[in-house]
C-alpha cells in the first residue's frame, strides 16, 4: 500500500472520485478552473514592483572613440570622466523617482554597466534601499566578436540598412534577433521568478544595462513587431524608461513622465507616399499598357513592334516557351514598381511611437509629422 492508503482506508469513496473526474474531464469546473488562475496570476502580481526603470550606462570609451574596439575587449570598457558625471546626474533623479521604495538592482556584468550603477550610488540613489543586486549575462549587450578593424563599423552599417537592422549579424556576432531571445527569456524569468521570490517586496526594480539590450526589452514588454523595433532608437547615454504596473491588466505599460527624457523613446518610421495626382512618365505608361495589352491577347505582333522598349534590350522572348510567360510577368511587376516609384515621394514619420494602435493605419495622426526624405532623423547621437 502506497504512502496515502487505498481510498477505503482514508474513507473515500473510489465512485465519488471517477464521478468527480468525469466531471472534470467533461468540464463542469472549468469556471471554477479559470477564477483559480486568474487568482493564482493576481497574487504573483502583487508581488512585483510598483514600477520597473530600464537605465542606459554612462557615456563609455567606445561610444567615444570605436577604434579602442581593435585593442579592449567590449566587455572591458569603461566609462569616460563624462559618462561617470552622467551617472552621478542621473543618480539623483532616479532617487527622487523611487523615493522610499526598497529597490531591486539588476545589472550587466559588462564594466561601464556595473560603474555606472556606483556612480548613481555616488549621485544620490541611496545604497542602503537596494534590498539585493543580480547581476545578470542575459543582458549584456550584443556580441560583437572580440575586436573590431578599423572601418568595419561603417561597412556594417552599410550592409544593415540592406538586410534590416534587426536580423543584421555581423561575422562571429550576434544579431539584434539573437539579443532578443535571451533578454525576452530574462524577462519571463524576473517577471516569473526572480522577483516573485524575493523575501522582501521591492517598489521599484532598476535594471541598468545598454542601449539596444533596454530596446529589445520593451519590444518584449510592449510585443512590437520587428517593423515597429527597426523604428526606435536607442536612449542617450544614463537617461532612463520608466515602466509602471498596472494591476486592472496585470501588465507594465510606459510611463513617459517619470522617464528621462519625460517622453516617449524617439523612434522615426521611413514611409513612401503614393500621390494621387501625380503620374508616372509617358514611356512607363506606355510600356505597361502595351505588356499587359499582350499578356490578355498573346498578340506576339504587340511586341514585335518594340521589343527592346518592353524589355530593356536585355531579355526578349523567344516564342511560347515556358519561361516566356515568366518574363511577361515579371517585366509587368518591375514597371508596375517603376510607375509606383515615379508618382512617390520618400518621407520620414516622426515620434512614431506616440501614434496610437494599430499605427500603419493613422493616416490621419500622420499631419503634422511628416518630414521629406528618408534620411536619419535622430535627437541625438546613437
Amino acid at each position: 500500500m502506497g504512502i496515502g492508503g487505498s481510498h477505503e482506508a482514508r474513507g473515500e469513496s473510489p465512485l465519488k472520485l471517477e464521478g468527480f473526474l468525469q466531471q472534470l474531464d467533461e468540464g463542469d469546473f472549468d469556471e471554477a478552473l479559470r477564477h483559480i488562475e486568474r487568482r493564482r496570476q493576481i497574487l504573483r502580481w502583487q508581488l512585483l514592483p510598483e514600477q520597473i526603470i530600464f537605465i542606459r550606462h554612462g557615456e563609455s570609451e567606445g561610444n567615444e572613440n570605436r577604434n579602442i574596439y581593435t585593442s579592449k575587449g567590449d566587455a572591458h570598457l569603461e566609462l569616460t570622466p563624462t559618462g561617470l558625471h552622467q551617472a552621478k546626474e542621473a543618480g539623483a533623479r532616479l532617487q527622487s523617482v523611487i523615493g522610499d521604495d526598497r529597490v531591486f538592482v539588476v545589472v550587466s556584468p559588462f564594466e561601464r554597466t556595473q560603474q555606472t550603477l556606483l556612480g548613481l550610488y555616488k549621485g544620490g540613489l541611496q545604497e542602503q534601499q537596494v534590498s539585493a543586486v543580480h547581476v545578470s549575462a542575459q543582458i549584456r549587450e550584443q556580441e560583437f566578436g572580440n575586436f573590431q578593424t578599423v572601418g568595419l563599423h561603417e561597412a556594417a552599417r552599410a550592409e544593415q540598412a540592406v538586410v534590416g537592422r534587426f536580423y543584421y549579424r555581423r561575422p562571429n556576432a550576434e544579431s539584434s534577433a539573437d539579443v532578443y531571445d535571451r533578454v525576452a527569456a530574462f524577462w519571463d524569468e524576473l517577471i516569473m521568478d526572480i522577483l516573485p521570490r524575493q523575501t522582501e517586496k521591492c517598489g521599484s526594480c532598476l535594471i541598468v544595462t545598454h542601449g539596444l539590450t533596454m530596446r529589445l526589452a520593451l519590444m518584449k514588454v510592449f510585443q512590437w513587431s520587428v517593423e515597429t523595433f527597426e523604428t526606435v532608437w536607442n536612449v542617450g547615454n544614463c537617461h532612463h524608461v520608466t515602466l509602471r504596473k498596472d494591476m486592472g491588466k496585470l501588465s507594465y505599460k510606459l510611463c513617459a513622465e517619470s522617464s528621462f527624457p519625460a517622453e516617449v523613446p524617439w523612434a522615426t518610421r521611413p514611409i513612401t507616399v503614393v500621390f494621387r495626382s501625380h503620374s508616372a512618365s509617358k514611356a512607363t505608361e506606355e510600356k505597361l499598357r502595351l505588356l499587359r495589352q499582350f499578356k490578355a491577347s498573346r498578340d506576339w505582333e504587340i511586341l514585335k513592334e518594340d521589343e527592346e522598349v518592353l524589355f530593356d534590350g536585355s531579355r526578349q522572348p523567344n516564342g511560347e516557351a515556358s519561361g516566356t510567360w515568366r518574363e511577361i510577368d515579371r517585366a509587368i511587376d518591375e514597371t508596375q514598381n517603376k510607375q509606383m516609384k515615379e508618382r512617390s515621394k520618400p518621407y520620414t514619420v516622426l515620434d512614431y511611437l506616440t501614434l496610437e494602435q494599430p499605427r500603419t493605419t493613422q493616416r490621419e495622426a500622420l499631419n503634422g509629422r511628416l518630414v521629406e526624405g528618408h534620411a536619419l532623423h535622430t535627437r541625438e547621437k546613437g
